[in-house]
This record gives structure tokens, C-alpha cells and sequence, in this order.
């Protein structure tokens, strides 16, 4: 008869075999499908990958050997063998179920195009149905595998598995752990701005809205009546441009200060890294004493799925909770760890939450595809003066509109759409877009009139802009606007270029603080410069849908330019672009630019080509430089 020793032992060395192989074959089929297809980790190093692997094998075997300990305790005071093997499987068991889970979806998903996102009420039970029988049959062969192992002499357990399997673990993830990375190395401190004010400031984004469909600036038919009204309350850039010809790129350069290809973000799965998440306007101004908050679109303008670091309080509706155990993780652990954590919490929760008809899964091919219907932006608006008006702190938001994206528009006015069939309109219809611009500016209309109601609008600045023109466009013209307290009575035209990367050192003008060092490519518009500069802009339109929605092709994620297809430069009046795919270039004149340009003043082609090279070069891109041809 085993003694009370040798009996205890071996529940030990049970429940430690068990839960660090569930440990390791859910941390290890997670990573083997994040780093084979596009992600944060696509373009890290072999070792880095290895570095996220060890790291999050060691956090999850931790917790679930944490978990465990309770049920370890009580089974060594019980005499029942079979009652002892039941509950040491619990753990592995749910472990494991919850591994395959997402090894099965990921497998029907990609060859069949079927998974839990798209199963609906009886396929849906079916198919929690069918889980529960896997995971009842998992318990069932862990229980004899635990009760088998029990028996077992420590010695022989030890010597035949348990020893070999760690020693070989730790051999090989021991070194990995101490390599050490290459860092981005930045001049200043993220967070070296201080504030002299700290009025509310509203950051509102229309996605693919042209200046010139906009009677604000000149347009001849009456889309923004109430921006009309108020013109002379305003500055107004007249030719003012974007960085990207893609969302998450522009929106993160307005964020940063930086041209999307210092932060290599253009498109999910793309993501920032190293300091690059910490350098942002809302964390500065967060670290000053405001509460930050994004209402946007949970897909491709997310501070969370950009990885804004420490930026937004709350991001489309989800709040973030500073605690302990986040703040033990910032510390210790890496930023591509954290976030292959995060992404297998997420893919865990969203699934579970939908199988037991808790919570639908969001399809984010049909949240962006679909009309804008779906996208609720007054709710956008609604919520927004509703964390202004319950805050006793200044409150920085943004509000992303999605009711002028293409190519399809469903607005709710019809002043140019009178008995026209909304499903009948041919894509990037004019006269849809004109009615849904009309719309976006009755919701100003209210957004201003409720500020004036909570005796706000005295009290803050309101930025407007997009993300990019219409189709994607990075050569139109498009709005700036800014309105800010005590200004009344005569509008001011700046019609100087400017461009999305100038918006974040604008603000912190506005604030009475110059821009922090490593907003690198932005500057204040209103420095009374009235030179033109140089708009640099790119993008990609290498995409495709799968389960996550529209993402980048995987064999466009490759050197020497990444996902990025283009480089374009506009010079007063022109625009230079350059294929990177082919290496040719192309071009033309802005449409309707405002003002005229000096024939003198314009750079060469010899320039317009240094200037591009100059900028890949600086931002790290390897090339040949005389691959790339002169200007004809």
C-alpha cells in the first residue's frame, strides 16, 4: 500500500504533467496558426516569434497551475482514486476542448468557409452540440490517463516522461528567453508635453469625404448648410490632404504625427510596435489629466486592434481596466506576447459567448461591406457628448462617420436623391453621396447645438477631417476644418498644402505646447507658415476577406516594400506617384485645387525622386536606390 507520501507525490506529478501539456498544445497550435498566416507577427524575427512562444507557455501554464492548486489540495485528503482522477482532469480537459475548438473552427473555416461565425440557431446548437461531445470524450480519456498516472512509482513517471519533456523544454527556451532584440530607439520621452489648457477636444473623421462636395468649400450644390452657416467661426485648410490611402494608416497618422511608413501600418492585420505604441496625442493628453475615448469602427479604426498603447479610456464601447495583473504583464512580458495572449482570450470568448447563444460573433466582412446602415453613427455622436457631459475632467474623443464611406450610400436625406431606389443606385452615385454628406452635416448641426445645450461649446475645440478622398483617393483635396472656443467673426483660409500628420501637433498648438520630438513629420498649421510642404502620402489595395474580414494578401506582406504598393508626392498643384510593384512612375494635376502655384517653385523630378528615396531610406525600408528611375 503506497503511503501517504508516494500517494500525494504522485497527484502532484500528475496534475503538473497534465496541465502543462493542455498548456502547450494550446499555446503552441494558437501560435503555429498566428505566425503562419498575416499578423503582428508576420514580419518579426524567427527568435522573436520563439521569445513570444516561451513567454506565453510559461503565463498560461502559471495559471492554469494556479487554478489547479485548490483541486490538488483537496484530492490529497481524498482516498476515492476515481473521485481524484475527475478532478484532476477538470482543468486539461477544458484546456484542451477549448484548443481544439479553435484548431477546428480555424481548419472548416479556411476549406469549407464554415465555422462558429456564420452557424445560426439550429446549425448553432448543432454544433455546440457537437463540441460538448469532444470535450466530454476529452474528460473521458484524461481520467483514465490521470488514474493511470497516479499508479505509477514517481520514479518511473519521472524518468520516462515528465523529466525529459521539461529538461528539453527549458534547453531550448531558457537561451531564447535572454536573446536580445533590436529596439526602436527614440530621442524623447513619449509622454514630454505640457499642457497650459485643457479644453474638451472633439477629433471627428468622415471616411472618403471630398472637400469639393462640400458647399463649404465652394461646391456648387448645398450639402453642408450648417457648416455654411458658421464659416466665419472657422480656419479652414483649403488644401489640405491625407497619408494613406487606407483607414487604419490615416487614422494612425493623425494619432501619431507620423508618416505610415515610420509606423509600417497601413492595414490589418498590420499593427504598431515598440515605441511606436506609446507615441501618440491621446496618450499624451491622457497623461495630462484627460479622459480619452474613440467611438469608431471595431474592424480597421480601433485603438486596441492598432495597438495604441495606453491611448483610449474607452474604444468602441469597450472600457478598459487598468489592473493589477495588466499592469504585471506590461512590465514583464513583451508587446507581441501580450497581444498573442489577447488574441487567444478574444478568439476564445467571442466563440464561447456565440456558441451558448450568449452573444453573436460579430462578422467583420459584413460589418464593413454592408451598407451604412449598420454602422450607427448618430449613436457614434450620441455617446460621444455623453462621456463630455458626465466627466467632470476634460475629455479628448473621436468619432469616426461611416455614412459618406463607399461604395454605396443610404442616407436618410433625399434632397438629391428624390425618388431614387437606394438598392438600385449605381456604386459611388453622386447624387447618394451629396445626400449623405447632407446628413453628416445635420449631425454636426446637432452635435454643436448639444454642446451648446450642456453649456460645452465655449469650452471646446472640434477638428474635422477624413481619412482619405472618395475611392481611397490620396491626390484629392480633402477638409480640414477647426472650430475652437472664443473665436468669432472672421474666417481664416489657410491655403497652404497641409496633411493628417500636421493634426496632432495642431491640437497640442491649440493647447499652448509645442509637438513632442518624435512627431518627426508633422508640424502646427498654425505656425503662420504659409509655404507649401511637400504631402507625402501611400497605400495599398492588395486585400482580401477571410474570417477576420478584409485583410492583407499574405504574399504581399514580403520585401523590399511590404504591403505597400505606392509612394505619392504632391507639389502645390501636382501629384507624383510611384509604383513600387513595377517601379514606374505616373501623375497629373490635383483636382480642383485651390489657389495658383509658381511654375519656378516646383521641385524637379530629380528632387520629387530623392525626396521619396530619402523617406523609404529613412524609415528603414532596404532597396536598391538605382532601381528606382529618374522622373521623364
Amino acid at each position: 500500500m503506497k503511503t501517504y507520501l508516494e500517494k500525494t507525490q504522485n497527484i502532484w506529478k500528475a496534475n503538473l504533467l497534465f496541465i502543462f501539456l493542455s498548456a502547450v498544445a494550446l499555446v503552441f497550435m494558437e501560435w503555429l496558426f498566428i505566425t503562419t498566416k498575416p499578423s503582428f507577427l508576420s514580419g518579426t524575427l524567427v527568435s522573436e516569434k520563439l521569445l513570444v512562444l516561451f513567454w506565453s507557455e510559461v503565463l498560461v501554464f502559471g495559471v492554469l497551475l494556479f487554478l489547479s492548486l485548490p483541486v490538488v489540495v483537496a484530492c490529497s485528503f481524498i482516498n476515492n482514486k476515481k473521485a481524484i482522477a475527475i478532478l484532476l482532469a477538470i482543468i486539461p480537459s477544458i484546456t484542451l476542448g477549448f484548443s481544439l475548438l479553435l484548431v477546428i473552427d480555424n481548419f472548416t473555416y479556411t476549406l469549407l468557409k464554415f465555422g462558429v461565425v456564420n452557424t445560426t440557431g439550429i446549425t448553432q446548437g448543432m454544433y455546440l452540440l457537437a463540441w460538448c461531445i469532444l470535450l466530454a470524450f476529452i474528460f473521458q480519456r484524461l481520467r483514465k490517463a490521470v488514474d493511470d498516472q497516479i499508479q505509477k512509482p514517481l520514479t518511473c513517471q519521472l524518468q520516462t516522461f515528465l523529466l525529459p519533456v521539461l529538461t528539453l523544454f527549458f534547453a531550448i527556451a531558457i537561451p531564447i528567453a535572454f536573446l536580445q532584440f533590436p529596439k526602436h530607439v527614440t530621442d524623447s520621452n513619449p509622454l514630454d508635453a505640457d499642457l497650459n489648457t485643457t479644453p474638451n477636444i472633439i477629433l471627428f473623421t468622415a471616411d472618403g469625404l471630398n472637400a469639393d462636395h462640400m458647399s463649404l468649400y465652394g461646391y456648387e450644390r448645398e450639402t453642408t448648410p450648417f457648416l455654411d452657416s458658421i464659416k466665419e467661426d472657422l480656419i479652414i485648410g483649403q488644401n489640405h490632404f491625407t497619408n494613406s490611402a487606407n483607414t487604419s494608416g490615416s487614422i494612425v497618422s493623425i494619432m501619431t504625427g507620423k508618416y505610415p511608413t515610420t509606423t509600417r501600418l497601413l492595414y490589418p492585420p498590420n499593427v504598431l510596435k515598440g515605441t511606436d505604441s506609446l507615441e501618440h496625442l491621446p496618450g499624451i493628453l491622457k497623461s495630462r489629466g484627460y479622459y480619452t475615448a474613440q467611438f469608431a469602427v471595431k474592424h480597421y479604426v480601433d485603438s486596441s486592434v492598432q495597438n495604441l498603447l495606453n491611448s483610449f479610456d474607452e474604444s468602441n464601447s469597450v472600457r478598459k481596466q487598468a489592473n493589477l495583473a495588466i499592469n504585471f504583464l506590461n512590465k514583464c512580458f513583451s508587446m507581441n506576447a501580450k497581444l498573442f495572449l489577447n488574441e487567444i482570450e478574444s478568439r476564445l470568448i467571442v466563440r464561447l459567448k456565440h456558441l451558448f447563444f450568449v452573444q453573436a460573433m460579430e462578422n467583420t466582412f459584413l460589418q464593413i461591406t454592408e451598407t451604412q446602415r449598420d454602422f450607427k453613427d448618430d449613436e457614434k455622436i450620441l455617446g460621444a457628448l455623453e462621456v463630455i457631459k458626465s466627466k467632470t475632467e476634460p475629455v479628448f474623443v473621436h468619432i469616426h462617420w461611416m455614412g459618406t464611406h463607399g461604395d454605396r450610400f443610404y442616407p436618410d436625406s433625399k434632397i438629391f436623391t428624390k425618388n431614387m431606389d437606394p438598392e438600385k443606385q449605381i456604386p459611388w452615385d453622386t447624387n447618394f453621396y451629396d445626400d449623405a454628406i447632407v446628413d453628416l452635416d445635420a449631425a454636426l448641426k446637432d452635435m454643436f447645438e448639444a454642446l451648446s445645450d450642456i453649456g460645452e461649446i465655449e469650452n471646446t475645440i472640434v477638428v474635422f477631417t477624413s481619412d482619405h478622398g472618395q475611392r481611397f483617393s490620396v491626390e484629392n483635396r480633402i477638409p480640414l476644418f477647426i472650430y475652437f472656443p472664443g473665436r468669432r467673426g472672421t474666417v481664416e483660409l489657410i491655403s497652404n498644402n497641409t496633411q493628417n500628420i500636421n493634426i496632432a501637433p495642431t491640437i497640442l498648438a491649440l493647447l499652448g505646447t509645442e509637438k513632442p520630438k518624435w512627431m518627426s513629420g508633422g508640424h502646427s498649421i498654425l505656425s503662420g507658415d504659409q509655404s507649401n510642404e511637400f504631402v507625402i502620402s501611400t497605400g495599398t489595395f492588395r486585400s482580401k476577406s477571410g474570417e477576420s474580414g478584409w485583410t492583407l494578401a499574405e504574399e504581399y506582406l514580403e520585401p523590399p516594400f511590404y504591403q505597400f504598393d505606392f509612394m505619392n508626392v504632391i507639389d502645390c498643384d501636382r501629384y507624383y506617384r510611384l509604383n513600387l510593384e513595377d517601379l514606374t512612375w505616373s501623375g497629373g494635376i490635383v483636382p480642383s485645387y485651390v489657389g495658383t502655384c509658381n511654375e519656378a517653385a516646383y521641385a524637379t523630378g530629380s528632387e520629387i525622386r530623392g525626396l521619396i528615396i530619402n523617406r523609404l531610406i529613412e524609415d528603414g525600408f532596404e532597396f536598391d536606390q538605382n532601381e528606382i528611375p529618374e522622373i521623364n
